[in-house]
């Protein structure tokens, strides 16, 4: 049985004088409760305020100091690494000076390997001999000639292309010097834990960040 209507009964019994006070006070309570979870259910959305992300998690993204690309590009075409050490990029001249070195050495080398063949060339054409008569015919000494002739033009082509690709180096590291780095990304790879069918499934989300 309701407990308010016992109460109400009861008091019916109990006094006729009584009767309309207990009604009014259990309308009252009624009234009272309706109105405080009214208010609970319909509490503006505006109201709930989200609390500030404590300075743990916060993330501060470092400022790089931007470079000029112009003046980066001018300084590796002066001096091949001049850029990259303008760009802070120092491990990087070890790898241009190294590779320098080993293309001026090969150069040099097929160049003097052609000299010898060519001289010898020249000499049977003025009807001496040389230092490969008789080893060599006249045709194995011009291929032998021709042949570090090649090597020679290619590596210095190799040479000059590795020379542009020092300078546009330096240009693109002082482009990318002005981009943000930093772990506070747009984009990034988290874990993710999903339900289905009341069954937890762990796996990898991608989390894109509009600002």
């Amino acid at each position: 049985m309701n407990p308010l209507r016992s109460f109400l009964s009861f008091q019916s019994i109990k006094s006729p004088k009584t009767k309309g006070q207990g009604f009014r006070l259990a309308s009252f309570l009624l009234l009272i409760s309706f109105n405080c979870n009214l208010k609970a259910q319909t509490l503006p959305a505006d109201s709930i305020k989200e609390r500030p992300i404590s300075g743990v998690d916060t993330v501060f993204a470092a400022k790089k100091s931007t470079r000029d690309p112009r003046r980066a590009s001018l300084l590796s075409a002066i001096l091949p690494g001049a850029g990259q050490a303008y760009n802070h990029k120092y491990w990087k001249l070890p790898i241009i000076y190294g590779g320098a070195f080993l293309l001026g050495y090969y150069i040099n080398f097929n160049h003097q390997e052609y000299k010898i063949y060519r001289d010898a060339y020249l000499l049977r054409q003025s009807g001496q001999n040389d230092v490969f008569y008789p080893r060599y015919s006249t045709d194995q000494v011009v291929q032998q000639r021709e042949y570090w002739r090649r090597n020679r033009d290619l590596l210095i082509i190799i040479s000059a292309l590795t020379y542009l690709l020092n300078i546009a180096d330096a240009s693109v590291d002082a482009h990318l010097s002005e981009f943000d780095v930093s772990d506070d990304l747009s984009m990034a790879i988290k874990p993710k834990l999903d339900v289905y069918s009341n069954r937890p499934f762990v796996g990898i989300g991608l989390v894109v960040s509009l600002h």
